[in-house]
């Protein structure tokens, strides 16, 4: 099953979109389906390598690992749970416009055989999570942008 991918402009920079809703891990903040984003590795920020737990609304804990972190411009995060039947893996791409505004990319897919069984049945929710997600990084970055 493919990716389910979404793109949005923001009326803000690439640094102001990293530093508002990447660098600092709260990504909960943005999340609609993450509680909170706990036990973070190294110095706390989004960096190659990093881990952490994801500790999702329907009270999974999932670890994850960022990879392909580019300053101000992509990273990837990814993990397995209920065993490893289920994966998950998540791309953000931010692209200047112009001087004051940005393409923010954003897809997510549940991999492995739980996993696409998963997304056929709540197809709804994941497009809902990553749809929502996106929002609110547009909405975050822009009032940021604004201050």
């Amino acid at each position: 099953m493919a990716p389910v991918e979404f793109t949005a402009r923001a009326a803000a920079t690439p640094e102001t979109i990293w530093r508002t809703c990447i660098e600092p891990m709260k990504w909960e903040s943005w999340d609609p389906d993450l509680r909170e984003v706990k036990e973070v590795s190294g110095n706390g920020k989004c960096e190659e390598g990093t881990t952490c737990i994801f500790a999702m609304n329907d009270g999974q804990d999932v670890p994850v690992t960022i990879t392909n972190v580019v300053r101000d411009k992509s990273v990837d995060f990814g993990g397995a749970f209920l065993k490893g039947t289920i994966r998950a893996e998540g791309k953000l791409r931010i692209r200047p416009i112009d001087t004051s505004t940005s393409e923010i990319y954003y897809s997510f897919e549940l991999l492995g055989l739980v996993g696409m069984l998963v997304t056929m049945v709540k197809r709804k929710d994941v497009v809902g999570g990553t749809k929502g997600g996106l929002d609110n990084i547009v909405k975050l970055s822009e009032e940021a942008q604004m201050k």
